[in-house]
């Protein structure tokens, strides 16, 4: 065993890998089926966060404005801030352990790069635009271009760059272990994840790409909280895939060098 920690010394590590990837991977998992429970069955009562009494009489789309931005803050972008979180203190961690053993982990830290600036780009998207808002309260008229934007592009917008973003840190781990393993199941794993991406900009594209003051219209809260459960189920399965990769690399190594003690 001795010369098994000295030959293999990836294979420990990234066993830790695994275990950390399916902390991960129920994390998000259960923070997307979270927000698609939220979404169908509180929309309402999120929506209704900002006082109806802070609505400005000159501006009246203002307030309707305002309790859709509250339920955007409240709702969609945990997705991206959880998310973020998890792929910065989980997953780019892992990989610099990997480093530390000379395991070239540079693909999947580059793609966690190009995630992050997109990640970026969801909130860009959401709060850049309120600039102009405050700019229209104080001057006593709302720009019909801020409104067109939240009613027709905003939701693709959003949900395009998140949908991306999230492929970018699926598949990090996956293009990390397919060099080590070569395991068709790591391909399942990254269908697994394309589907749940692809779906989600499928749909931002199509049936949610409707204005945010329709945020709680029945059939946006059914689609949306059925797609955000597909996406939870789909990272479940692919980061319990992944991990058990991971951790069949140590599994496999000391049934190698037992059956060598044994001849």
């Amino acid at each position: 065993m001795v010369r098994f920690v000295k030959d293999q010394p990836d294979a420990y590590i990234y066993s830790s890998f695994g275990s950390r990837i399916f902390i991960g991977g129920l994390l998000m998992a259960v923070l997307y089926a979270a927000i698609g429970f939220i979404a169908y069955f509180y929309a309402d009562e999120v929506m209704s966060l900002y006082s109806s009494g802070a609505d400005i009489p000159d501006l009246p789309l203002l307030g309707d404005l305002l309790k859709a931005i509250v339920f955007i803050s409240v709702l969609f972008l945990p997705l991206v801030s959880i998310t973020v979180l998890i792929s910065r203190f989980i997953l780019r961690r892992t990989y610099k352990k990997l480093e530390q053993l000379n395991v070239d982990s540079k693909r999947p830290q580059l793609l966690l790069s190009i995630a992050r600036f997109l990640f970026l780009g969801c909130g860009v998207a959401t709060f850049a635009p309120l600039i102009m808002v405050a700019e229209s309260m104080m001057t006593g008229g709302l720009s019909g271009s801020i409104i067109g934007y939240y009613q027709t592009t905003y939701m693709s917008l959003y949900f395009t760059l998140l949908g991306l973003s999230l492929f970018l840190v699926l598949i990090s781990p996956i293009v990390q272990l397919y060099g080590r393993t070569k395991s068709r199941s790591l391909v399942f794993a990254g269908f697994l994840s394309f589907t749940a991406c692809a779906t989600m900009i499928y749909m931002a594209n199509g049936q949610w790409n409707i204005s945010i003051m329709d945020l709680t219209q029945r059939e946006f809260k059914s689609s949306f909280g059925t797609v955000m459960m597909i996406c939870g189920i789909c990272i479940f399965i692919s980061f319990w895939i992944i991990s058990r990769n991971a951790k069949s690399i140590l599994r496999y190594q000391k049934l190698h060098f037992t059956m060598k003690l044994g001849e």
